[in-house]
């Protein structure tokens, strides 16, 4: 049942992203500018955190204001791992939202397939000029701009400084401390905590390693030996030797050493049932009422160093929807200097003006300054987001139902790779 869905996932999104890029001139941009009467106005996200929204809700509430208008707002929050393909039904049909969410990977097929309304205009108003160039490249394309990413946040650990006190070693900001906070010592640290508290060492990022989040837990490992998923000029590495020896260690975690929360089990960090977890700055807010002390550390190193990994998310306004105009405007508001930095505590700024101030620095009130430098503000400038693909739809519905090969302990590391590099290449040119 469940590779059944998956392959009528794909059928959906094969059918969604061959739609002719016409539409990325803003063609069907046909709402009036100025609404005389109450305008219902859809936001697509993948957050549920009520706080969040809440932040997000009073900019549309400005936004009104500014505009003379009222709007009715409604946020949709849709699961992360459902995300890409319930949205994608959205927007073939007559519920689609006006504004939505868009993950790093899939910006070049959203961009491609025309459902994204060009945004240069609106953004004029507000600065453009101070979003790093870096930040922009995924969301441009010909000179046009069809997304701003509201967030560049860079993935790091989190981890239960009880549970390494109570195991007797070394904290990994203390392993970092003396140089020796790598990928070894992160499997050392999981493995003592595990055999002497009988809490598991680590958790995936959000759970989701095993399908999800498969590349947000296994690319900081492999970029770390040198290698990647796929490089921007096609060239596939998922299979090379260096990717094999990064998801081998990953596995061997799993099913040797037995410290990993495993497949299908709903142990959760945040309410102790784990060492370590690999999250971003807007999961941070979890551990506002945390039972247990705890601390933060950049990703472990491996042989090519740290290399950070940041995941990033932009905001869009759907091309062919019935209020292009106004939810173009609404985009560029939304992003603007005073907004981003009032998210720059939850999602780390694409603004050059924000990221630079001190004020960044101290936005998330549960982390240090000096916590928020080791963790993010260093992370950032040095770090790549994850390989992302014009056919990354279909990439990753299915190379997902080949990854879950891996996950049982008899699984040949190099064979299942090689499996999942067949299908990149059956897209990758």
């Amino acid at each position: 049942m469940k590779k059944s869905l998956k392959r009528a996932a794909l059928a959906l999104l094969i059918v969604l992203f061959a739609v002719s890029s016409v539409f990325a001139s803003g063609a069907n941009e046909s709402s009036a500018s100025s609404p005389s009467g109450p305008v219902d106005i859809k936001i697509a996200t993948w957050t549920s955190n009520p706080d969040q929204l809440a932040l997000l809700g009073s900019f549309v509430d400005e936004f009104a204001q500014k505009e003379g208008i009222e709007i009715n707002a409604t946020f949709e929050s849709i699961t992360f791992d459902e995300y890409n393909t319930l949205l994608s039904l959205e927007l073939q049909g007559s519920e689609a939202p006006d504004v939505f969410w868009i993950l790093e990977t899939s910006a070049p097929a959203f961009i491609e397939s025309g459902l994204l309304a060009p945004l240069d205009e609106e953004l004029a108003e507000y600065d453009p000029e101070d979003f790093s160039a870096k930040a922009m490249e995924l969301w441009q394309k010909d000179g046009f701009t069809y997304a701003v990413p509201f967030s560049t946040s860079p993935f790091f650990v989190i981890y239960n400084e009880d549970l390494f006190k109570e195991a007797g070693i070394k904290t990994p900001a203390e392993l970092l401390a003396e140089g020796n906070w790598n990928w070894q010592t992160f499997r050392e640290s999981s493995k003592a905590i595990k055999d002497a508290t009988g809490v598991w060492g680590f958790q995936t990022v959000d759970g989701g390693g095993y399908d999800a989040r498969i590349l947000h837990n296994l690319c900081p490992i492999i970029r770390s030996y040198g290698a990647d998923a796929w490089t921007s000029d096609g060239e596939i590495l998922i299979n090379s030797p260096e990717s094999v020896d990064a998801v081998t260690l990953f596995h061997d975690m799993v099913y040797e050493d037995g410290s990993v929360v495993p497949p299908g089990d709903q142990s959760n960090f945040f309410a102790g049932d784990a060492a370590m977890t690999v999250a971003q700055v807007s999961r941070v807010s979890n551990l506002s009422s945390a039972s247990f002390a705890w601390g933060v550390a950049p990703m472990p190193a491996g042989p090519m160093g740290d290399v950070p990994v940041i995941g990033q998310a932009a905001i869009g306004a759907f091309s062919k929807g019935d209020n292009v105009e106004l939810a173009k405007r609404l985009v560029a508001y939304m992003t603007n200097e005073d907004c981003v930095a009032r998210m720059a505590g939850i999602w780390p700024p694409a603004r050059k003006s924000v990221l630079e101030s001190d004020a960044f620095l101290t936005s998330q009130p549960l982390l240090t300054a000096e916590q928020m430098e080791a963790a993010v503000g260093s992370s950032i400038e040095t770090g790549r987001v994850l390989p992302s693909h014009v056919m990354y739809p279909q990439i990753e519905v299915e190379s997902r139902i080949v990854w879950d090969r891996l996950w049982n302990k008899d699984a040949n590391v190099q064979e299942v790779l090689d499996a999942v590099a067949q299908v990149y290449a059956n897209y990758i040119k």
